[in-house]
């Protein structure tokens, strides 16, 4: 299943390159230079439509994936095929880090509540370490409370990143300077909340590639969004988290068996 994991990943990368352009664009229109007041951009809607777009083609991957059998069990779901994958499923949670790091001790200048910036970086870092922890134990199942205790740390601080943005945006009058990346939030909650289930014996495998793609790909689109560099890095280490684990899981995808009736038909 090797050729659909790039597919699709390959998929989500053009298209979040195009969102991410047309984020860029549409970021230069939506304020008036002059009076500072929002406006209404046209390209708002391209924007708008490419993510409803990538929602309705994640919907339909997910049914198409439907055909395969997808492992429950974490340590065969989740493993990695290639020998430097335990390096690559690190630096989600070494850029992580930094972001935490950079977040608690520079909260910014214009940021209205830094000491919630400030709880959000040490979130930052519990996720980190919590996703350092997955990477280092995903495929040993002698270690499953460790891997519970990581997913519940990355939980932890999808929900305290979630709060901190949302903060933010209620005293934005410009609905679409922070719509994308509240979207790329909630999306990314739901992709852990997903992922996790693969420790807690309540995996949704087909689920959690789709979220994972699409909360990869708003990601993606809202690192462009003027909002520090530590959101900024935020953003592309989860997206590279997000974008690893939905490779991952589909590489591990089976081929299902075929039942009697369609055995006897062939035969």
């Amino acid at each position: 299943m090797r050729s659909e994991a790039y597919k699709l990943s390959g998929f989500t990368i053009v298209i979040s390159a195009l969102g991410f352009l047309l984020r860029w664009l549409q970021d230069m229109r939506i304020q008036d230079s002059q009076t500072g007041l929002p406006v209404n951009a046209p390209i708002s809607w391209l924007v708008a439509g490419i993510i409803v777009l990538m929602a309705g083609a994640m919907i339909g991957f997910t049914f198409y994936l439907k055909q395969y059998d997808a492992p429950g069990d974490p340590t065969v779901a989740l493993a990695g095929q290639t020998p430097v994958y335990g390096f690559i499923n690190l630096i989600p949670a070494l850029l992580l880090a930094v972001a935490g790091v950079i977040r608690a001790i520079f909260p910014g200048q214009d940021v209205l509540w830094p000491t919630m910036h400030r709880i959000c970086g040490v979130a930052t870092l519990i996720g980190a370490f919590g996703a350092g922890t997955l990477a280092m134990n995903i495929t040993r199942p002698e270690q499953d409370g460790a891997r519970r205790r990581g997913a519940v740390l990355i939980l932890v601080f999808a929900v305290g990143w979630l709060i901190t943005g949302y903060r933010d945006a209620a005293t934005d009058p410009i609905v679409w300077r922070f719509v994308v990346s509240i979207l790329a939030q909630c999306t990314v909650l739901l992709a852990v909340y997903y992922f996790s289930g693969y420790f807690f014996h309540s995996p949704h495998p087909l689920w959690a590639v789709a979220t994972c793609d699409l909360g990869a790909f708003l990601c993606i689109m809202s690192a462009i969004d003027e909002n520090g560099l530590a959101q900024s890095i935020t953003f592309a280490a989860v997206a590279a988290q997000l974008l690893i684990w939905a490779f991952v899981i589909t590489e591990n995808l089976k081929t299902k068996p075929l039942g009697p009736a369609i055995r006897e038909e062939i035969g």
